[in-house]
């Protein structure tokens, strides 16, 4: 028999929809009026009288073939009542022999009290009205075993007296479904609906029309189908068409998406070939659950993230969770071969374990207690047990929550402790140890003892250090800085590493001490320190940031130097320089003024200890003569040395810089040699010096040419000849310089900011080399004074020369150089260097724009009898279409301001377009940004 029940606001009405094999309970139903029906069935009923007719019929029928134990119950004039007919099913059903006789005071004796008296009254009741009688009874076999009878019967009115004519069925199965349909629907609080074969409403509880917000008259003869479309294609409609197929229930959960709901859907056959559903409302359960689930996969990713071994078990099961630190401090491969395992074997020691046992049980719980455990591979550590009882949510299980901490390491920290006596006595480095306690939520801290070597190098025993604090020891100021080092050490619970000056007999020293704690049961107890002196390492700290002080002053001050305007103001600002940056005991600066060495300016700590220096012919052996005849600084160890008469008071070693063919810098000392960097930099300050006279010699001489020259072109003329002599004499002595102070450097070992500012130095000085080159060569193109030859160039040949002389410039760049051609000589009437330049102009204009990755192609063959066609290809960054236009001005680049992307004068485009103008040729330029350029020259043959 299934079950299908609902629930309204007033009662409990079951309805019972029976199946081929309850033909009894069903007999019960139909020939006697059992079970009321429905209240909703009632009222569907009175809604459709022609299908409650062919109901009847139907059942009419069925009474007929419905087996039970007939009976004839009469009642006498007098009243008394006797069994007139028993059935032969009595003995089956009953246990009691169908012999009329007595067989009514037999049968009520087997109804138990709690029943009879009831059963008794309804008898009388259907006696004294003549009417229909109907109970339903429980009955006891003679067996013990306890049957449900449902007794009915109808009274003759034919007979004389009262004759009733009934019917005994056996009912318990009907009753145990009904008790247990009554458990269920004690936990039923939704929705009940009925639909036919058609898929048509037939019944809605009053719990479903409230979750729908449908009343039942709204909802009856519409299919399900119309009333919830967004069922179908999903699994609502695919499980109820299974059910309707098969007539076999089916009970699964599912979200409705049209409601947000989720439901515990349970959906059973009806006999007449529709189908009952059951909704029962599990959102807030399926809440619960996924809150369940986030909590526990939060409570499983903290232990599964922690040290500590953490597990969960139970009586009846054993170990029924553990994490991974549990399961790898047990030495098991995997949780389920831990929970194969006997917990009993975790325990190195039977009685220990059983001795905790009984711990747990009087305590409850236990509270770190160290347990010596057992691996699976029989090895053992030592752990602190920590575990309590927890009781189930839903209180029928009680859990045994633990914690192990694995302390075999502190165990060993404890037994190394124990050694440390030795060690600290007979360390190599110097030891100090210093007792921590505890008072509150401060820490004080005391010296506790200091080994051998520490004695010798500091100068204190342990017996003036025991007991005393860091003030005691060292005053209040590094008492302070000690603590401070020492409080952190606490507080971080590792070791600590510190720089500190210490002022002794002999000089200040640097030590790095390092602080390492003592970590006794989870407490900082000790710290022990270690000082390693470190005075020599920053003294060469020391001596790197004073050399790069100097540079960096050196740098500022020439770049004063280059501002100068006058030639009077040179030595001045040398002066300046040679005393912020160097401050030797002498500093001073001396110009040639027809070949007299004239002093200009002298910085001298102690004037009253050297004469005040005076003119000297260049003829005299000075260290300064000797650095101008040299053209390199020059160093004099002994004043001695020199043959003159000149008295250089308490100087001993002198060196002289030359500032070209200008004059000299000249530097002393008292004693010692002169540092090699000081001697590059004041080498550096030479020709920086030799540079801006020079530049201010030029001026001068551009002015008095200016001022005789009657026209512009004769003043272009000493220009370019002065800057091609005299510019290029210092800037050669200057790139020569850096190259060599970075030689002196990498050398030394010195890396950083002065290796980086010497290779700027140098650097910057090739790049103004080549600006000067280009500027030089486009004054003389503009001038007029660049002359052509027409001897007969291979350009082919020149081609080939030029890319060989740039392949590494690009291969550095990671750019690819090809060259290509006829395969031919290409001899042309052209002057060679005026090609030679254009096609260099052309190839390293393109290496530049192209970035790494990128190709540069050259390519230069006969186009016609008469012109020869010069092609550079690249595959860099483009031209824009609106700077293509000025791409050959002087000084012109794409980018242009403070921003530039690229290095360079602008003057290359601009130099091959005069030249190309000049040799009778043109010159196109083809350019998409972002994709590459591709130059076109074409010249005469």
């Amino acid at each position: 028999m299934n079950l299908f029940h609902a629930l309204d606001p007033t009662h409990v009405t079951y309805l019972l929809v029976f199946g081929a094999g309850a033909v009894g309970g069903l007999l019960g139903r139909m020939a006697f009026g059992f079970l009321g029906r429905p209240a909703e069935t009632r009222r569907r009923e009175a809604a459709s009288d022609g299908r409650q007719a062919a109901r009847n019929a139907r059942l009419e029928a069925l009474t007929e073939t419905m087996p039970g134990v007939p009976y004839e119950f009469r009642v006498g004039p007098d009243g008394e009542q006797s069994i007139a007919f028993i059935g032969d099913g009595a003995t089956e059903l009953l246990g009691l022999a169908p012999e009329p006789d007595g067989f009514y005071e037999r049968f009520v004796e087997h109804i138990p009290e709690s029943h009879r008296g009831e059963f008794l009254r309804s008898v009388e009741e259907a006696v004294t009205t003549r009417s229909h009688w109907r109970q339903e009874v429980p009955f006891d076999r003679p067996d013990g075993e306890r049957i449900w009878l449902l007794g009915s019967a109808e009274p003759d009115p034919q007979e004389k007296g009262a004759l009733f004519r009934g019917l005994l069925l056996n009912i318990t199965e009907r009753i145990e479904e009904e008790r247990r349909r009554e458990q269920v629907i004690r936990r039923v609080t939704d929705a009940i609906v009925e639909v036919d074969a058609e898929w048509c409403f037939t019944l809605v509880s009053d719990q479903a029309e409230a979750l729908y917000g449908m009343k039942e008259e709204h909802l009856l003869g519409r299919t399900l189908w119309d009333v919830f479309p967004r069922t179908k294609g999903t699994r609502f409609e695919e499980e109820y068409r299974r059910v309707m197929r098969s007539r076999e229930p089916v009970r699964f959960e599912e979200r409705f998406g049209g409601m947000g709901t989720w439901f515990d859907i349970q959906v059973y056959p009806n006999p007449d070939g529709g189908l009952a559903f059951y909704f029962d409302d599990v959102t807030k359960r399926k809440e619960r659950e996924e809150q369940l689930r986030e909590r526990e996969e939060l409570l499983r990713s903290i232990t599964e993230n922690v040290s500590e071994g953490i597990y969960r078990s139970t009586p009846e099961e054993g170990i029924v969770y553990a994490n991974s630190a549990f399961v790898e401090m047990f030495g098991y491969e995997s949780r389920d071969e831990l929970r194969a395992a006997d917990p009993s074997t975790f325990y190195a020691d039977p009685a220990e374990r059983e001795a905790l046992y009984r711990q747990e049980d009087e305590q409850g719980g236990l509270d770190r207690v160290e347990v010596q455990f057992q691996r699976n591979d029989g090895s053992t550590f030592t752990g602190l047990l920590s575990t309590q009882q927890v009781d189930a949510p839903d209180g029928n299980q009680v859990y045994n929550d633990g914690a192990v901490t694995d302390i075999t390491e502190r165990k060993g920290r404890e037994r190394r402790l124990e050694q440390t006596e030795t060690l600290f006595q007979n360390a190599q480095d110097a030891l100090f140890l210093i007792d921590v306690r505890q008072k509150d939520s401060a820490a004080s801290f005391t010296y506790r003892r200091v080994n051998p070597v520490y004695e010798r190098k500091f100068g204190y025993t342990e017996e003036d250090v025991r007991g005393r604090s860091p003030e005691e020891m060292f005053g209040a100021e590094t008492a302070k800085f000690l603590e401070e080092k020492l409080q952190a050490c606490k507080r971080r619970r590792e070791p600590l590493d510190y720089e500190e000056k210490i002022p002794l007999e002999e000089g200040t020293a640097y030590f790095r001490t390092r602080l390492a704690p003592v970590i006794v049961d989870g407490e900082v107890r000790q710290i022990v320190g270690t000082p390693r002196d470190i005075t020599q390492r920053k003294r060469r700290e020391q001596m790197l940031k004073s050399r790069r002080r100097k540079i960096e002053a050196l740098y500022r001050g020439n770049s004063g130097l280059l501002s100068v305007e006058n030639r009077d103001a040179v030595p001045g600002r040398i002066a300046e320089v040679l005393q912020e940056v160097f401050g030797f005991p002498l500093g001073h600066v001396a110009l040639v003024e027809d070949r007299v060495l004239v002093p200009k300016e002298t910085v001298v700590e102690d004037l009253s200890r050297m004469p005040e220096p005076k003119a000297q012919p260049l003829s005299e052996d000075l260290v300064a003569t000797r650095a101008i005849q040299a053209g390199e600084a020059v160093v004099v160890e002994s004043t001695g040395g020199l043959e003159n008469d000149l008295d250089y008071g308490t100087l001993s070693t002198l060196a002289g810089i030359p500032i070209g063919g200008h004059g000299a810098v000249v530097v002393g000392k008292e004693a010692g040699t002169f540092d090699a960097l000081d001697l590059r930099l004041l080498e550096v300050l030479g020709g920086y010096a030799t540079l801006v006279l020079g530049r201010l010699e030029r001026e001068e001489r551009l002015v008095q040419a200016r001022e005789e020259a009657e026209e512009a072109a004769q003043l272009k003329s000493a220009m370019l000849a002065n800057m091609s002599h005299e510019v290029r004499t210092p800037l050669m002595s200057m790139i020569g310089s850096a190259d060599l102070l970075r030689e002196d450097l990498e050398e030394a070992g010195l890396e950083g900011e002065p290796a980086d500012m010497a290779e700027q130095i140098f650097r910057s000085g090739q790049r103004l080399r080549e600006t000067l080159d280009s500027v030089l060569e486009l004054s003389r193109l503009e001038s007029g004074a660049y002359t052509l030859d027409d001897d007969s160039a291979y350009l082919d040949v020149v081609v080939r020369e030029v890319a060989q002389e740039l392949n590494l410039r690009a291969h550095e760049k990671g750019v690819r150089l090809e060259v290509g051609g006829p395969g031919a000589s290409v001899e042309a009437g052209l002057d060679e260097t005026a090609v030679r330049r254009i096609v260099r102009n052309l190839v390293e204009n393109a290496i530049k724009f192209t970035p790494e990755g990128g190709k540069v192609q050259v390519r230069v063959e006969p186009e016609d009898e008469e012109t020869v066609l010069l092609a550079v290809e690249d595959t860099g960054v483009g031209i824009a279409e609106e700077a293509r236009e000025d791409i050959f001005d002087a000084f012109k680049q794409e980018s242009e301001g403070l921003d530039r992307e690229y290095e360079g004068s602008g003057l290359g485009l601009s130099i091959v377009d005069r030249l190309t103008t000049m040799l009778g040729g043109t010159i196109e330029v083809e350019s998409e940004k972002g994709t590459g350029t591709r130059f076109a020259v074409r010249l005469p043959r």
